[in-house]
């Protein structure tokens, strides 16, 4: 045999143990035995043992009972459980079943056929092994892919602004709800030379391959105001953001590959001094400016998501944003978002809720709308539903100096 199994015989009359003892020793097994369920389980709790073959009636504690007890207890590997009775019933049957027995035995044992039942019962042992080392190995694996999310997760986080950001009179705060480890939405306000610049990005789908894309487009901008400086154009001024997102669609946009991979995104430029600004919407949901008096101004001219189709145009649209008022850039996870009913939340909810709270500050605001939104999702069930779609608002407020 390639593995020596080692059975247990559980038999109160020492004739019948030592018969098959000797039997099972002949064919190569390494043999216990015990006189009832009692002993038996104080041998396995020392002994490795594969395999058990009870008698059904004994004292003490019945082989039944016996295979109960072996059940509820993890030996760290399977236990294959023989149960001998000259019961034939099908109520006896199913109650040997229910008490988890692998295979019956009717006394007295044909040696043929005892045999035969612990081949097919070392077979299974086999297969239980293999299993149990395939889901060890998913086990490992699945533990070390969390390990690599979480630090996916970190990673994209310090791409993400500082919160409640300062600049020239100006104040930056967001909310990140990420459906999955990683996101595709990703977002930044960064100085541009004298300007602020903004972005925020959607890539469709969810999970790695958003997230991966989302980063690139990051890094995009990064090197676009340090390496490349295409933020910027030959004499040194800001690049119209419709002319950015051009050149953004020209780098993603692959006709020579199957594999569609776009996102939405809003691009922008602040001029501190005045507050007039310059924004291209390339697919995303529109942003909206609240003013003190409550007021929702909306700005963008719609456009094309990027890297669809190559040689798109896009639109610059003009903005001035007032003293007190407040910027609204977000995702269509907080829109698409569904709550009783399966409604959506919708535009008009997020521009009324930011209404209301126009007067509290937006540290504050924010940590409240994720309350919100998470409660109106949940509302009228039992059990939390996780947001099915990435959640982002941002939020740039001019405060003046």
């Amino acid at each position: 045999m390639p593995e020596q199994k080692h059975v247990l015989i559980v038999d109160d009359s020492l004739v019948y143990r030592r018969l098959l003892v000797n039997l099972l020793s002949q064919w190569g097994y390494r043999v216990s035995e015990a006189e009832n369920g009692e002993d038996a389980l104080a041998i396995m709790t020392h002994t490795p043992v594969s395999m058990v073959i009870s008698d059904w009636e004994m004292p003490v504690m019945d082989g039944l009972a016996l295979c109960r007890a072996i059940r509820d207890i993890e030996y760290g590997h399977y236990v294959y459980l023989i149960l001998l009775t000259a019961r034939e019933s099908a109520d006896d049957i199913t109650a040997g079943f229910d008490a988890g027995v692998d295979d019956f035995l009717s006394k007295p044992v044909n040696q043929s056929e005892l045999r035969a039942r612990l081949h097919a019962g070392a077979r299974i042992l086999a297969l239980e092994a293999s299993l149990a080392a395939h889901n060890l190995r998913l086990s490992e694996a699945l533990t070390q892919i969390e390990q690599d999310m979480q630090v996916a997760a970190r990673l994209q986080l310090s791409v993400l602004p500082a919160h409640q950001l300062h600049y020239q009179g100006y104040f930056v705060d967001w909310m990140f709800l990420p459906s999955a480890w990683v996101s595709g939405d990703i977002f930044h306000v960064f100085p541009l030379d004298d300007h602020l610049g903004f972005y925020f990005v959607d890539v469709a789908g969810h999970g790695v391959s958003a997230a991966m894309l989302s980063l690139a487009v990051a890094r995009q901008f990064l090197q676009g105001r340090v390496v490349e400086r295409f933020l910027f154009d030959e004499q040194g001024n800001v690049t119209s953001p419709a002319r950015v997102v051009s050149i953004l669609n020209d780098r993603f946009c692959n006709e020579e590959t199957d594999i569609v991979s776009y996102f939405t995104m809003v691009y922008g430029v602040i001029d501190p001094r005045d507050g007039s600004g310059t924004l291209c919407q390339a697919g995303h949901p529109t942003p909206f400016i609240v003013t003190p008096e409550g007021a929702i101004r909306e700005t963008g001219s719609g456009g094309a998501p990027v890297g669809l189709l190559a040689n798109m145009q896009w639109e610059d649209t003009a903005f001035v944003l007032h003293e007190n008022e407040r910027l609204c850039l977000f995702s269509d996870g907080i829109t698409e978002c569904e709550g009783p009913g399966d409604e959506q939340f919708g535009d008009n909810r997020l521009q009324n809720w930011l209404q209301q709270q126009r007067e509290c500050a937006v540290e504050d605001l924010l940590p409240r709308f994720g309350q919100h939104l998470t409660a109106w999702r949940n509302e009228g069930r039992e059990g939390e539903r996780t947001m099915t779609d990435d959640v982002s608002l941002l939020i740039i407020e001019r405060r003046g100096e």
